[in-house]
């Protein structure tokens, strides 16, 4: 498949609509090789990824389900949020956690290295498409809590920009899109 076309065909599916497949780890491995190599200002390459596969779902889910049970005040608790929480990861092969490493460079603002992590993220995105693997980037739920951050190994400092969950669907990959409005609507010629 020619890269304009991954890039105009590539689509967001919801873990939903994922069959039941596992995709094989090396696959995985093959997409995030990928994000490896996203451009980063200084060499600082400040993309750090977390995999989760198998049984190691089900703790991510019931980590993240009991942190926003303990989080939120029990008046504003919502039952489906918290079933959503613990049973979405369970429809996905892997569930990829994407964070920035905050390296602190004092000449490459923090800014430029979360630009970097999501150049990283659009590679996973653009590779994955190739192999017809779909992809959902979720940013609900405790995504940018501290105890997130822990759980997944790194420091306060350090910034959670999602979680990717892969898996195989029949539907929707590859479609083509539509956009709103064409390029010449977001282009100022100087």
């Amino acid at each position: 498949m020619e890269l304009e076309k991954i890039i105009k065909h590539r689509r967001n599916i919801k873990p939903q609509f994922f069959t039941s497949d596992v995709i094989p780890d090396q696959e995985i491995k093959d997409i995030l090789e990928s994000a490896n190599w996203a451009p980063t200002h200084g060499f600082t390459e400040p993309w750090r990824f977390v995999v989760f596969s198998g049984s190691s779902r089900q703790d991510f889910a019931t980590f993240q389900s009991d942190t926003y049970k303990s989080k939120v005040a029990p008046k504003s608790f919502q039952k489906i949020k918290y079933h959503k929480l613990l049973s979405k990861p369970l429809l996905a092969s892997h569930i990829i956690a994407v964070v920035v490493k905050n390296t602190e460079h004092a000449k490459i603002p923090f800014l430029e290295e979360i630009v970097a992590v999501s150049c990283s993220v659009q590679n996973i995105l653009l590779s994955a498409a190739k192999k017809n693997i779909a992809v959902h980037w979720s940013t609900g739920g405790v995504t940018y809590s501290d105890e997130m951050k822990i759980y997944l190994g790194f420091e306060k400092k350090d910034t959670i920009l999602g979680f990717l969950y892969l898996g195989r669907s029949n539907d929707k990959i590859n479609q083509k899109g539509n956009r709103r409005s064409g390029m010449e609507n977001k282009i100022i010629w100087k």
